[in-house]
């Protein structure tokens, strides 16, 4: 199974992990933010019920999301990072 990092989970962020985990790839999260897990599960709501809408085929069973403090354990073994923190210049750097 594909594993995708994702690294911010605000909007932009969670919308990257609901469209990886309802196409079936394990999704491993990192935020700081201690209300990211409350944020990702809204829009991974939202997503359930949009998304089937937009293809012609079922989607696959849904990945395995998980939830991580420490960035280098949401991104070891991932297949793909995506990186989603706010576009500040000396936050993405760290």
């Amino acid at each position: 199974m594909s594993r995708a990092a994702i690294i911010g989970g605000g909007v932009i962020g969670g919308g990257w992990a609901a469209r990886f985990l309802l196409n079936g790839w394990d999704v491993a999260v990192h935020d700081p933010d201690p209300q990211a897990e409350r944020k990702i599960t809204e829009v991974l709501e939202n997503a359930r019920r949009a998304l089937p809408a937009l293809y012609d085929r079922a989607l696959p069973p849904e990945g395995r999301l998980t939830f991580h403090a420490d960035p280098a354990e949401a991104v070891a073994g991932a297949d793909w990072v995506q990186e989603s923190v706010p576009e500040t210049l000396a936050l993405k750097h760290r």
